[in-house]
């Protein structure tokens, strides 16, 4: 199993992520925050 201790972009935060597309968005976008929800679903479905 790969052990990532520390990942660093060296981006800054400024309060944005990036998504997948390369897409700058503010940490409290819609679509941020649906990604997370979808990722615990999943999670708890196994």
């Amino acid at each position: 199993m790969v052990s990532l201790d520390k990942i660093y972009t060296r981006g800054g935060d400024e309060g944005k992520t990036s998504l997948g597309s390369g897409e700058r968005v503010a940490k409290h976008n819609l679509r941020v925050a649906a990604y997370g929800t979808s990722d615990e679903a999943n999670a708890v479905i196994g």
